[in-house]
């Protein structure tokens, strides 16, 4: 899997984003707008694949009725739209952009492109692999040391391509202020919110004047949409061709982790895996350990990159 490189071409003729999506050849970022179609939703409907941030509007059939009740309960606004990370079966009726590995994904799954905005082609690389490799190692070693380098490790890895590629444009500065430096700082064009903290202090956020990036957007791009194509590889290409899908379930989803019930062997500790749920023996055998690590090997198949 190729990161991206210095930008090769762009452009928004229908035509060209099409043949690049369909060659399967070059890396890109493309901007485009589609949907699954419903014979997609059962196999889909569990985890929507589309993850993306969304304007939602606070209205009982949008949010849920338990979810309005308890907003309207607590005096929350209800007026404006709130941004929400949110797992979509289609592009909400807007362009939206993805990688070309996160694409072509989506595309085995059925989704169907409608319209073409834009593409970038960029230049393929592999530069980041040895740096991971290098750190990933050396957190290895200091686990076996018992050394708390381990975590120095984890972070370095974890923040080279996190923190590095925020938008800070969108994160305010919150500032506590007395009523006075709270009556002028309101009058600010920066001004973005206000909440009471006690009687004369209150928490102001200003929308920062300037934002900084100290990693190429593309690269940033990558690694977010990299990211999701794993996660939904394992989940669509693995547990669903294997597993028995009425006896587990998704729990919780977060940034790099998923957390799954499983009705599993009720004999066997939580060491059981997925044992107890397999469907196709032979497809689960053959590919089990590309994912998961194998009991009978060292830390550093626990710790493999895949």
């Amino acid at each position: 899997m190729y990161m991206a490189g210095r930008s090769r071409f762009y452009s928004e003729k229908p035509y060209v984003i099409k043949n690049c999506i369909d060659q399967r050849k070059e890396i890109f970022v493309a901007k485009v707008k589609g949907y699954f179609p419903k014979s997609e939703y059962n196999n889909l409907l569990a985890l929507p694949p589309i993850f993306r941030n969304i304007e939602i509007q606070n209205k009982e059939e949008v949010i849920g009725e338990y979810m309005y009740s308890q907003a309207q309960k607590h005096s929350l606004p209800m007026t404006k739209k709130d941004r929400k990370l949110t797992t979509l079966l289609d592009t909400n009726g807007q362009f939206m952009i993805f990688n070309n590995y996160y694409l072509w994904l989506l595309i085995d799954l059925g989704f169907i492109i409608t319209d073409y905005k834009a593409i970038a082609v960029f230049e393929k690389n592999a530069a980041y692999e040895p740096f991971v490799r290098t750190m990933m190692n050396l957190r290895i070693q200091a686990i076996l040391a018992g050394s708390t380098k381990e975590k120095f490790y984890k972070l370095i890895i974890n923040s080279s391509y996190g923190y590095d590629t925020l938008n800070t444009e969108k994160f305010g500065k919150i500032k506590m202020l007395d009523k006075a430096g709270t009556f002028i700082a309101q009058h600010h064009p920066n001004h973005m919110g206000t909440k009471r903290i006690s009687a004369n202090i209150f928490a102001v956020q200003l929308k920062p004047k300037t934002a900084t990036c100290f990693t190429s957007i593309q690269s940033g791009v990558f690694t977010l949409d990299n990211a999701k194509y794993w996660y939904l590889n394992y989940i669509y290409n693995f547990m669903y061709k294997c597993l028995d899908r009425k006896r587990f379930h998704f729990v919780l989803a977060d940034t790099d982790s998923i957390y799954i019930a499983i009705s599993g062997d009720p004999t066997k500790d939580c060491h059981q895996q997925f044992e107890a749920i397999v469907k196709d023996k032979q497809f689960y055998d053959q590919h089990v350990y590309n994912y998961l690590p194998d009991p009978n090997k060292d830390i550093y198949d626990y710790k493999k990159i895949l």
